[in-house]
């Protein structure tokens, strides 16, 4: 049963690696060929900047999120 676990771990891992990176080559992708790059679809950094404004609407809650994410983050590095 643990080793279920450390593989579905790993894999979890392994997506959220390959999702920070698509997420950085989408942006750096729309930053160099502008907003309609057609191979993504939308706009990524628009997208990007809505999900900031929302999150600094709800206040302390979206500040528990974005630590979430930093800690999740950081454990991804080590």
């Amino acid at each position: 049963m643990k080793a279920w676990i450390i593989t579905i771990r790993n894999y979890l891992r392994q997506f959220m690696e390959l999702g920070v990176l698509l997420l950085g080559v989408s942006v750096i992708a729309e930053i160099l060929f502008g907003p309609n790059v057609a191979f993504l679809g939308s706009q990524v950094t628009a997208n990007l900047i809505t999900l900031l404004n929302s999150l600094g609407d709800q206040g302390i809650a979206a500040l528990i999120i974005v630590f979430a994410v930093i800690i999740t983050y950081r454990k991804l590095l080590k």
